[in-house]
């Protein structure tokens, strides 16, 4: 937990400042004023701000490339030399490739912006903080006892939402001060986490005892596993012949777009109700409240008691929590592009963080149409598929959101209006599931899993 609440840590206490920094360094660059100098109205131009939109998307493009090449490679020798010393020497390519950013960040006048851009090459030792969690959901599934192991993922999840929760409270507080400060408690978390590898025990694993291992690819995904191609192929289209599975892809395939348009969420609002960035970063607060009072309060309770009092199956309860969340989405989506006000926006962020489960309640309803031996590939599919997806989407938002900075001031919201319509399409699939169409026999264990 301890791990994973710093790598978290790490990651989401860095969103607000650095678009703070990489505008800082556009605006020198244009006006060619000193840095102290700053007034926060001449970095809102669109000479400024449309640029910023393209630094932020190609970097998170670049950010995942790393992701895709070396996690599995590098988990399969965490296998044989042990997970320890793979997530360390991931962290220790976070830490270099955070300072490069820094660097670029500190000589706007002497260094291009564009060169943060490199930082994502160096995350190719070890794949960065995505990877770092994959290593450790993979250290934690051979670490906890199998009889304990869905309590331990799910308290093991939990410190995520608490750390989203202290980083970005955190970095709002901070941001008022100086946007170093949030950096510097980055680099000091993933120090944290070094020593904390270092009182941790390794497990030994010998050349007879290797077996496949949990792979993820990001932080806010469950443990999944990879195995030989010939048998990820097959279970792979024995999933895909089954029309409720297909019909759930697009839920995945949206869902990608929670933390996309939060992140250009800060920037609009800076843009068009003039908010500073530090104030934006307690969108992330909010969300992470929202979403704790339901996953750790409400939704088990309530899902307990249908479950308990009127038989409900569990299969009907997942398909109508996947349904109700990209509604919640769609909806919260549309209200933010629509708020005449930033007093508006925290309502339509709350609709719209309530519809973040829509992944987890997503993979308990395909588990159940797929077979025991059959869920680590399925789910180590569904995490590569959304990857690519993120390569993808992000830079496109970002583009559609630096195109939209030369339109009237009312199409700015112009990602969010996209993003509520995908969802709605992504909405329409899920009609079509019918939750009798029963593949399997056995016990549904699609919660546990």
């Amino acid at each position: 937990m301890a791990v994973h609440f710093c790598l978290a840590f790490s990651d989401l206490v860095l969103v607000a400042p650095l678009i703070k920094l990489f505008e800082n360094s556009l605006c020198i660059r244009y006006h060619g004023v000193p840095t102290g100098g700053l007034d926060p109205e001449l970095c809102q131009v669109i000479e400024v701000q449309r640029p910023l939109a393209k630094i932020r998307g190609w970097k998170s493009l670049f950010d995942v490339i790393p992701v895709l090449l070396v996690t599995i490679p590098f988990g399969k020798l965490g296998d044989r030399f042990g997970r320890r010393k793979i997530l360390a020497l991931a962290l220790v390519g976070v830490l270099v490739s955070l300072s490069e950013v820094f660097l670029v960040c500190a000589f706007p006048r002497v260094l291009p912006i564009d060169l943060v851009w490199l930082s994502s090459t160096i995350l190719l030792c070890g794949g960065g903080l995505n990877s770092a969690s994959a290593y450790m959901w993979g250290w934690a599934s051979e670490s906890i006892p199998s009889a304990n192991r869905s309590h331990g993922f799910y308290y093991i999840f939990a410190a995520f939402y608490v750390a989203e929760m202290v980083a970005s409270f955190v970095a709002t507080i901070a941001m008022d001060i100086s946007p170093w400060i949030p950096c510097a408690l980055a680099i000091l978390s993933i120090l944290l986490c070094l020593n904390l590898l270092a009182l941790m025990p390794d497990r030994a694993v010998s050349p007879d005892d290797i077996r496949p291992a949990n792979e993820t690819s990001g932080i806010h995904d469950v443990p999944s596993i990879s195995l030989t191609l010939s048998s990820t192929l097959n279970h792979i289209k024995v999933a895909a012949s089954n029309r409720n599975v297909l019909f759930t892809i697009p839920v995945f395939l949206v869902g990608i777009l929670r933390y996309t348009t939060l992140n250009i969420l800060i920037q609009y609002a800076h843009v068009r109700f003039k908010q500073k960035i530090s104030t934006g970063a307690a969108f992330y607060t909010e969300t992470a409240v929202v979403n704790i009072v339901l996953f750790l309060f409400l939704i088990p309770r309530l899902t307990t008691h249908l479950r308990t009092e009127y038989k409900v199956a569990p299969q009907v309860i997942d398909l109508f929590l996947v349904r109700c969340s990209v509604i919640f989405m769609c909806l919260g989506a549309l209200a933010i592009g629509l708020a005449p006000s930033k007093t508006l926006l925290p309502f339509g962020v709350s609709i719209f963080a309530a519809g973040f489960g829509s992944r987890v309640s997503g993979i308990a309803l395909i588990s159940y149409w797929v077979a025991d031996d059959a869920k680590p590939t399925i789910y180590a599919a569904i995490t590569v598929f959304e990857s690519f997806g993120h390569a993808c989407v992000d830079p496109s938002m970002q583009q559609i959101f630096a195109a939209a900075l030369s339109l009237p001031e009312f199409w700015l919201a112009m990602p969010f209006f996209v993003a509520s319509g995908l969802y709605f399409v992504a909405m329409i699939p899920t009609l079509l599931i019918r939750t009798e169409d029963n593949s399997r026999n056995d016990e549904y264990t699609g919660h546990q899993d």
